[in-house]
């Protein structure tokens, strides 16, 4: 993946994808670790296609794993078993089409 310089856990973030959680022909769920620092995050792209013909809503959200979140992710049997709604509330990254921005959480993992 291209390198992120927004991304905050070190001077030179570049992550690599160790899991894929979830994914469809428009959005994907993975677990990503910097290979620079060593930090887990959790990626989630969502692609909102305009069908009328205009651009396309592209949205990455980039949310950082303690050690243990991301080896759990890493580790659990089944994206059924992942209890994500800690993702809510867990101060982000947002790259989107208005551009890269902190938010308050990742949208669409409430209990």
């Amino acid at each position: 993946m291209k390198a992120r310089r927004y991304l905050d856990c070190c001077s030179a973030p570049a992550l690599e994808r160790l899991r894929v959680l979830d994914q469809s022909t428009h959005d994907l769920e993975a677990v990503m670790r910097c290979t620079a620092c060593g930090s887990y995050w959790f990626y989630r792209f969502l692609e909102h296609v305009n069908w009328a013909g205009g651009d396309d809503d592209l949205n990455s959200w980039f949310a950082p794993l303690s050690e243990a979140e991301g080896t759990n992710l890493l580790e659990a049997a089944d994206r059924g078993s992942m209890d994500l709604s800690f993702l809510s509330t867990r101060a982000s990254w947002v790259d989107d089409n208005d551009g890269v921005r902190r938010v308050p959480g990742v949208p669409g993992y409430r209990r």
